[in-house]
């Protein structure tokens, strides 16, 4: 099984109202397709470029999940057919999967400013990842 990182877009609406139900949606659908979470964090609402399915801002959520390779068209088709998710990104790189997974597996510690500095560093490395894809 390989260590994925997947980035699901949801209505901003739809998360303000109904987050942790939209967090087992994506468990739901990961586990369906013998998918394992292994980290997941809520990012802040952003406006977005253009509508979509009729929604103007979005809540992206990332996750890194391992599965094996044929479960990637399985999760592909059911986040595209459910109502919730807007859209779904599945990256798959050596050199970044190695990076994140040294930060995801070990265990955090230290102050709390650390702990979020941390945080901070993952959420700015997966950006970068995405926006060179």
């Amino acid at each position: 099984m390989k260590l994925y990182e997947g980035m699901f877009l949801f209505d901003s609406n739809v998360a303000g109202k109904d987050w942790p139900g939209l967090e087992r949606h994506v468990q739901d659908v990961l586990e369906k397709n013998a998918a394992q979470l292994v980290y997941s964090e809520r990012w802040p609402d952003r406006k977005l470029c253009y509508e979509i399915k009729g929604a103007k801002k979005g809540t992206y959520y990332l996750t890194y999940f391992r599965a094996p390779p044929q479960a990637l068209q399985g999760i592909s088709r059911d986040a595209e057919l459910s109502e919730r998710i807007l859209r779904i990104l599945v990256l798959y790189d050596a050199g970044l999967v190695t990076d994140c997974e040294k930060r995801v597996s070990k265990e955090v510690t230290g102050s709390p400013e650390e702990i979020e500095e941390q945080r901070e560093r993952l959420r700015r490395d997966a950006q970068d990842a995405l926006l060179r894809h």
